[in-house]
């Protein structure tokens, strides 16, 4: 049974914070918005080059460089991200069902970290776009992320292997 990958992503949001991340308290909405060069996103490939049909695994780290709180925003739009070919093409991106872009529920979490508290996300695709949804052909993709909000963006990039 293939995972329906964005959305159990998607619900795993909330299991994978690390210590030092909380959702923003009511009244709190001074707390500045994380952003560069207090913080800094980054996405990082687990692997330089997956074997067909494995699992793609992205990390995105978010990270307060600064010595006060700042505040970010999580949900199925954030992080944003999208995957492209070597030609450009999307191939999978937020909020993606079925092979395709999807509507997706409108919600967004304000959390808050703390000075020197590093925000992580594992984003897993498994090689899949299209309809009907089909493994894509082996080659160079790019993976690029941003969250909400923020002028922060990052970006990764891997290979699929050949059969």
């Amino acid at each position: 049974m293939r995972l329906v990958t964005r959305f159990l992503v998607a619900a795993l949001f909330s299991t994978v914070l690390p210590l030092g991340v909380d959702t923003l308290a009511a009244g709190a909405s001074s707390v500045a918005k994380c952003s560069g060069p207090v913080a800094t996103l980054s996405a990082t490939s687990v692997d330089a080059t997956y074997e067909p049909g494995s699992m793609v695994r992205v990390i995105v780290a978010l990270r307060n460089r600064g010595s006060s709180a700042c505040s970010f925003v999580t949900g199925p739009t954030s992080p944003n991200f999208l995957l492209t070919n070597a030609a450009g093409t999307t191939v999978w991106g937020s909020c993606w069902f079925g092979g395709g872009p999807a509507p997706c529920p409108f919600y967004l979490l304000q959390r808050v970290l703390a000075p020197g508290a590093t925000y992580r996300d594992v984003l897993t695709w498994d090689q899949r776009s299209g309809h009907p949804d089909v493994r894509v052909r082996a080659g160079r993709y790019r993976f690029s992320v941003s969250l909400t909000g923020l002028s922060l963006r990052a970006a990764t990039s891997f290979a699929l292997a050949t059969s």
